[in-house]
């Protein structure tokens, strides 16, 4: 349940904005199957004491709610600090976070895992992300619901709320907030709110109005008492000039929007309208989008996993899958089939389990190893892009696709297995990359 709680004895709850969280019954992190769609799912994490002080170790329990759901799991990773298991939690420690090893039924239409937390020594803040399920343990991927969210908590300092903010203008993204150590903002964040457009550094409250069609002092109002700004020859009319028509001398003040001129630079092909900076880059062997690349990202692809690759061209036929490699235990779809780390080679006396090979004493190991996950359908760094996509309902039995929320595989009583989630690679490569 996506929701910002207030500010709370120094800790404050804040949400992500949507998005799906990926499953796999076997333990794989990937984000490509998407089989328990998405859908809202309460999420609640407190810390007992409910002030941290640095050096502390506090128990942290999460809290998942449905009305609808029989049973849940999660997977979950903080920023800082060193997280723990508890006995009795059901709860796993793997790369990059923890996990469930087995679902807790709802009662009172919730379920509770705790871990430990221990807090660095020096003041500072924590955020705890957290990918939900909560299934309704038919065994199969339908009416399951899949939610995530994250929660700030800072120790031993007063809290702050800053806001994300790509341009770095000193203004954010009044919907991406995050608690933080009162005084210097953390790196990418902004001590104020209310950026209109967090692409461009020249737009932000209290900027200078340019008479340039953009709300740039982000008051709702676009060119009010505008200032006007230096416009250029536009002879394709598409809104930028190239550089042989900023340096042809014919420049002029003005608004945007003049017929046969234009405010915005970096047309690479003047004469043509549909190629300027701010078209759509489309597979035709032209850069419509001048950025110095010719169909980036949109050439057809195909393979599976490590296989996956990118067209030469714009025709399908010229796509040639790469070629598979040995099965690792490692998240991933080396030998190509379209299944993760399905007999995975492991040292002698250790299972696959969630990208790792662990003992099989383990009592964090599922019943059946948990090895073998389902198809991958993408996630794939190595050999191409990411793909993702799914919604609810898009696998109806645990055959189609590895992903069940019930039974583990080959009947055993694994429930809902280890659920991991692939979209904290994605969701760190979109804020590194600055993809909004």
């Amino acid at each position: 349940m996506r929701r910002i709680v207030p500010l709370v004895l120094g800790l404050a709850a804040v949400a992500l904005p949507a998005r799906h969280a990926w499953a796999h019954s076997g333990g794989v992190n990937g984000s490509g199957c998407g089989c328990h769609g998405s859908g809202t799912v309460g999420i609640d994490v407190t810390t007992s004491p409910a002030v941290i002080n640095p050096g502390q170790s506090v128990t942290v329990t999460v809290t998942i709610s449905s009305p609808t759901a029989a049973e849940a799991g999660l997977f979950l990773q903080s920023n800082t600090g060193d997280a723990s298991t508890l006995a009795g939690q059901g709860l796993a420690e793997v790369m990059a976070g923890l996990t469930h090893t087995q679902p807790k039924a709802l009662s009172g239409d919730q379920a509770q895992f705790s871990f430990q937390w221990a807090a660095p020594a020096a003041p500072g803040a924590v955020r705890f992300e957290v990918w939900a399920v909560a299934a309704n343990g038919n065994n199969g991927s339908s009416g399951d619901a899949a939610d995530d969210a994250a929660f700030d908590f800072v120790y031993g300092c007063a809290p702050q709320t800053y806001w994300r903010d790509f341009d770095g203008d000193g203004f954010g993204r009044t919907n991406l907030p995050r608690t933080h150590c009162a005084g210097a903002a953390p790196e990418g964040y902004a001590a104020e709110p209310d950026d209109c457009d967090d692409n461009r550094a020249d737009t932000h409250p209290g900027a200078p109005e340019y008479c340039n069609q953009i709300d740039d002092d982000c008051d709702t109002e676009i060119d009010e008492d505008a200032i006007p700004v230096d416009l250029y020859p536009d002879g394709d009319g598409d809104g930028y000039y190239g550089q042989a028509e900023y340096e042809s001398g014919d420049t002029i003040m003005g608004c945007v929007g003049l017929p046969g001129y234009a405010g915005l630079s970096g047309d690479c092909r003047p004469e043509d309208p549909a190629i300027n900076p701010g078209a759509e880059e489309v597979c035709n062997g032209f850069d419509d989008d001048c950025d110095a690349d010719v169909d980036e990202r949109v050439r057809p692809q195909c393979g599976e996993g490590w296989c996956r690759r990118e067209s030469v061209n714009c025709d399908p036929a010229a796509c040639t899958p790469g070629e598979p490699r040995a099965e690792e235990c490692n998240f991933f779809d080396d030998d190509c089939d379209g299944i993760v780390d399905e007999e995975a080679a492991c040292p002698e006396g250790q299972v696959c389990q969630a990208g790792e090979c662990r003992s099989a004493d383990d009592p964090g190991v599922l019943d059946d190893g948990g090895s073998v996950g389902g198809s991958e359908a993408g996630g794939s760094e190595a050999g191409g892009s990411a793909t993702g996509g799914g919604s609810a309902g898009q696998a109806d039995d645990a055959g189609a696709g590895g992903c069940a929320c019930g039974q583990g595989r080959g009947g055993g009583a694994a429930g809902l297995a280890v659920l991991l989630v692939g979209l904290w690679r994605p969701r760190r490569r979109r804020e590194q990359e600055g993809i909004r």
